[in-house]
């Protein structure tokens, strides 16, 4: 049970200085307009593969070789095939490697190819200082709304978005420490 209503998309906006575009969207929307939301963004440009890098959120561990090369892989794949990269969007794990290795992958070559990193994960499992931020650097999000909606005592989760994403959809079933 939830104790909310279904409101319009109103928290959306890029990112600074990452340009991370992001979007709270309601979790029962269909995918197919998902999917067109995004290929409209990217210029129609469909990609040839999706690469769908999930777990390891919490407990993820590498070498420093194997990460050089598991990032190097999926670089050369998603530049090769034209790939979107889809992953959990949070700033730790699997997720938070991966962005941070396509960040670098912009910023050491001069013509990079554009690889679309989308990260999609729950409105409700990023912290109250990200949601915060977030609705208060929205256009669409109405001033007297930006406030605390958890006491500042509660015992909260840290989860935050990985902002090196080229994109962030953020799902909102109106529920709290809910993952996808």
């Amino acid at each position: 049970m939830t104790h909310t209503v279904q409101v319009p998309i109103n928290v959306f906006g890029i990112l600074k200085p990452t340009g991370c575009k992001y979007l709270r969207i309601d979790s029962r929307l269909p995918m197919k307009d998902l999917f067109q939301l995004l290929l409209e963004d990217c210029g129609e440009q469909r990609p040839v593969l999706i690469l769908s890098i999930y777990g390891g959120a919490k407990y993820f561990t590498m070498t420093e070789r194997l990460e050089k090369e598991f990032i190097t892989g999926v670089i050369d794949a998603a530049t090769v095939a034209n790939a979107w990269v889809l992953t959990v969007g949070i700033n730790n794990g699997i997720s938070k490697l991966v962005g941070e290795g396509i960040s670098h992958y912009r910023l050491l070559y001069e013509y990079p190819i554009n690889v679309k990193c989308i990260g999609m994960t729950m409105w409700g499992t990023i912290n109250e200082n990200t949601r915060l931020e977030l609705k208060s650097s929205s256009s669409g999000f109405p001033p007297p709304l930006c406030k605390r909606q958890i006491p500042d005592n509660a015992q909260e989760f840290k989860e935050t978005i990985e902002r090196n994403h080229t994109h962030c959809i953020l799902f909102d079933s109106g529920r709290l420490n809910e993952y996808l």
